[in-house]
């Protein structure tokens, strides 16, 4: 095969790759997640967090620009935006 079909496929594999690793990564806004121990909303404490859902199983903090993401795993898996020290945000989503 020439260099130029080979670098053709190849561009075509990523796209593709990219496309679909976006469409799974799609996460949706909610206004509340239901822990065992209440309800979390945006404007809640990290501590009161804590105190409802426990230890996040994973925090994310990929871009120092970005809001700290905690997430859980509930069944389905949260996403947490936490900004100084308050929720931003909730995600849900694979």
């Amino acid at each position: 095969m020439s260099s130029k079909i080979i670098l053709t496929l190849f561009i075509g594999t990523l796209i593709f790759s990219f496309g679909i690793q976006s469409n799974l990564m799609a996460l949706d806004d909610i206004s509340t997640m239901d822990c065992d121990g209440g309800i979390v909303a945006a404007g809640d404490s990290e501590d009161s967090v804590r105190k409802k859902c426990g230890e996040p199983q994973q925090v994310l903090s990929p871009d120092p620009q970005e809001p700290i993401k905690w997430v859980y795993d509930l069944g389905e898996t949260y996403y947490v935006s936490v900004v100084n020290g308050k929720v931003e945000r909730i995600q849900v989503g694979d």
